[in-house]
């Protein structure tokens, strides 16, 4: 066959003490479930009264690193990606480990790297997460998509290894063979309650990062922006309870309220007692709740929006069990 095949392919991910200093070691791979991760190369066009008709010249504005690599979630390694993209975690445990992440002021930098086909490959540099999104439908694994804003790329002329003289002077780490997380394995709770008539999680952290150039092709450094947290999911609609909060201010109201219904939630994904992954939602204000009607007859089901509101414990907390110690 010619051409290299597109599914030889693997994502590394390694947090950076500081800018500019990769990491002695890669912490996670991963297989690719979608998405990518390649650098960029911006362009412009001269453009001058230069009596000729030939189009001006293109030149290089900037250079950098963009992506959206797909993932399955696993225990032993989205406590890594979570921190990435939330900022801060805490670790405790002695053989049965439990991961607290939480959202920070900085996020850390993170070096990722890409082999394809065994021909290619390449070293992302001083990177941050711009978004994650967690999602997954009825009976379907968990995935996260990482969006990912970094500094500048290396081709590397061989895969890394402990003699490699370029990039990451580190062996491989295990891609992990562990069954992802699915959402046949979810716990849902509602305002505390459980419910289950949820079918579905998307839970989107944006950071809203963005490049900044200064006297260079290759920009300065990657910036954070405002914090933001939204999830969505799927309500079998089969009582007016959350629908009334929404519209008309409580459980039996019949008037519309200017009064914001905020409410809690949270979705555990367990494998067994020693390996979960849990989101809590402190505090949320739904920001779509439609009803809509079905010629065909079906059960009606709500795709619910809601947006993370301020409270001390945060817009959004992720505790991670496994056998990982960090």
């Amino acid at each position: 066959m010619a051409g290299i095949p597109g599914n030889r392919a693997y994502l590394l991910a390694g947090k950076q003490t500081e800018k500019g200093k990769a990491p002695s070691a890669f912490q996670d791979k991963y297989f690719f479930e979608g998405g990518n991760i390649a650098p960029t190369q911006g362009t412009d066009q001269l453009a001058e009264t230069d009596d000729n008709r030939n189009a001006g010249d293109f030149y290089v504005t900037q250079t950098a690193v963009e992506g959206s690599p797909e993932v399955y979630v696993r225990d032993e390694s989205i406590h890594h990606m979570l921190e990435y993209g939330l900022g801060s975690a805490s670790h405790e445990g002695e053989t049965n480990f439990t991961h607290k992440i939480s959202s920070a002021a900085t996020l850390p930098y993170i070096t990722f790297g890409k082999s394809q086909g065994g021909l290619l490959y390449e070293q992302y540099n001083d990177c941050k997460v711009d978004e994650l999104t967690i999602s997954a439908g009825t009976a379907a694994p968990l995935v996260v998509a990482a969006s990912i804003m970094g500094r500048s790329a290396t081709r590397l002329k061989n895969v890394w290894s402990a003699e490699n003289a370029e990039g990451v002077k580190a062996a491989l780490p295990t891609a992990s063979t562990v069954a992802p997380f699915n959402y046949n394995q979810a716990l849902v709770k509602i305002a505390g309650a459980e419910t289950r008539l949820v079918s579905s999680f998307e839970c989107t952290i944006s950071n809203n990062t963005s490049l900044q150039q200064t006297d260079d092709s290759i920009p300065l450094d990657v910036v954070e922006g405002t914090f933001a947290v939204t999830l969505g999911f799927d309500l079998i609609f089969e009582s007016l309870a959350e629908y009334n909060k929404f519209h008309y201010g409580g459980e039996s109201g019949v008037a519309q309220s200017n009064v914001l219904y905020t409410t809690n939630a949270s979705f555990e994904f367990s494998s067994g007692a020693n390996n979960s992954l849990l989101f809590t939602f402190p505090k949320l204000a739904y920001t779509e709740f439609p009803v809509e009607p079905d010629p065909g007859g079906g059960p009606v089901v709500v795709s619910v929006r809601a947006a993370a509101q301020r409270h001390a414990e945060g817009f959004v907390a992720a505790t991670v069990k496994n056998q990982i110690e960090k």
